[in-house]
């Protein structure tokens, strides 16, 4: 067993932007990649945001190739050791998923020393007015990677992921 030396942990959450309402997730067993999917809407605007720990500085943040203006924001508490961040992401031209069928997300951090961070996250679209579904489930609350630097210390493996 390797250890990791450097290890950090990056927290990716999302909140509907026009009201701060939560996200939510369902279980969706082994029938895809992932046993969960985060139910978004299309044509709607989400609150990103972004935070490691240990403090470490992203440079850039891409949700499916499209890089997001993100802002540093104060820790909740002074004594916490990290890096809050804030962006807006738009669902606006994604296309609504049939039945049975997922979008896949691709996040990207390119963080400082030039380490890139990949996740991949799992979602189904809804029509932008629909509620019934799209709000049905538990509340999603964030994304959580638990990262680890490889030994050229530009790629960063991710050892553990969890919806939480």
């Amino acid at each position: 067993m390797t250890t990791c030396c450097g290890q950090f942990k990056v927290q990716f959450s999302l909140r509907r932007a026009e009201n701060d309402g939560p996200v939510f997730k369902k279980q969706d067993g082994d029938r895809f990649e992932s046993n969960i999917t985060v139910k978004l809407n299309v044509n709607t605007k989400y609150s990103v945001v972004l935070t490691t720990r240990p403090a470490r500085t992203v440079q850039r943040v891409f949700i499916k190739s499209q890089k997001l203006e993100i802002s540093l924001q104060k820790p909740q508490r002074n004594d916490d050791n990290c890096c809050v961040y804030h962006a807006d992401w738009s669902t606006l031209g994604y296309d609504v998923n049939k039945s049975n069928i997922r979008t896949y997300l691709p996040i990207v951090l390119e963080m400082e020393a030039g380490q890139r961070v990949e996740a991949k996250l799992q979602v189904k679209l809804y029509p932008e007015t629909e509620t019934t579904h799209s709000k049905w489930g538990d509340e999603f609350h964030m994304l959580d990677l638990d990262c680890c630097p490889s030994q050229d210390k530009t790629s960063v493996e991710i050892k553990k992921m969890q919806y939480i």
